[in-house]
């Protein structure tokens, strides 16, 4: 072999992948998000294909995605994430080693995706996630950015996340091909169908799932998140998730330990710290969520009107 010629690519190389965006009328965020996308291809030796999934029976989407040429714009009228995350998949070639799941509200940072293939190549992993970070702006209120509430999962390079979402993730295609597992649509509106697609991919062989603290994006705490009332309802409904793998009794008394123990210590936050802490509050929203759930009620956090709104 001369010296200009590369080694030949085994099957752990990663010569193709594909970003799969879903979006649901976000148009300037998703520019923004096809921009640095776009910016971060020529940094890469693998081919790379991004595929907007938009969910939005107006096909809102579509006038932004023409603006960037090569970029795949898929029409998904079915409500659901789960049903744009699926068109994603079904999306993807036989040319296709990976796909990377990003939603669009992120923005990834410089380096991104040359961090993420590679990682994933070194490492030989199935599958590779990362950190996302919050972008907090003067019009997020104090109190939240004090107690805690936009810290999200982080780990080291190297360590095996305890579960996976579809925010910041790398799959290996050969792996999902082995299984084709679904997001469930029963989840889209409830939320939580990326938890139980990655559950049930490692559940149905063994794989290799890598955090990667060098992949980072960032999210945009948008202004309907910034409020009490969000952020208490999606603590319940990640409740309502966590009780969905355990039986009805361990749910039903792990519920009941999170809101005796999340209830005073709320107390104390305020009598202590002025406001709500994150910790404290999630562990009795996290209760309430997994009784919730074996009484067979559970938050429909995105829930649409008939007419797609």
């Amino acid at each position: 072999m001369s010296v200009n010629e590369s080694p030949a690519p085994t099957h752990h190389d990663i010569r193709c992948v594909a970003i799969s965006i879903a979006t649901f009328r976000r148009p300037q965020l998703l520019s923004q998000l096809l921009n640095v996308c776009a910016a971060q291809t020529a940094e890469v030796d693998a081919r790379v294909r991004i595929v907007v999934v938009d969910n939005d029976p107006l096909a809102s989407a579509r006038e932004a995605v023409a603006f960037f040429p090569g970029v795949e714009y898929i029409h998904e009228p079915l409500p659901g994430i789960a049903a744009a995350r699926n068109r994603g998949l079904d999306a993807t070639t036989e040319d296709d080693d990976a796909i990377i799941f990003i939603d669009d509200d992120e923005v990834p940072a410089p380096g991104w995706l040359r961090e993420m293939l590679a990682y994933a190549v070194e490492h030989r992993a199935d599958i590779v996630t990362g950190p996302v970070e919050p972008i907090i702006t003067d019009s997020v209120p104090r109190w939240i950015v004090r107690g805690g509430f936009w810290r999200r999962q982080n780990g080291l390079s190297g360590s095996t996340p305890g579960s996976v979402a579809t925010n910041n993730t790398l799959l290996r295609l050969a792996a999902w091909r082995a299984n084709p597992t679904r997001f469930s649509e029963a989840l889209s509106m409830k939320g939580g169908s990326d938890t139980e697609f990655f559950r049930s991919l490692r559940a149905a062989s063994p794989l290799k799932v890598l955090w990667c603290a060098e992949a980072v994006v960032s999210e945009h705490v948008i202004p309907e998140r910034a409020n009490a009332k969000w952020l208490f309802r999606r603590a319940i409904r990640i409740g309502n998730i966590n009780a969905r793998y355990r039986t009805r009794a361990a749910a039903f008394m792990g519920g009941i330990a999170r809101i005796g123990v999340g209830l005073p210590f709320i107390a104390f936050d305020f009598a202590v710290h002025r406001q709500p802490m994150a910790r404290s509050w999630n562990m009795l929203a996290h209760g309430l969520g997994m009784v919730g759930n074996v009484l067979n009620v559970d938050l429909v956090e995105y829930r649409r009107k008939t007419n797609g709104a």
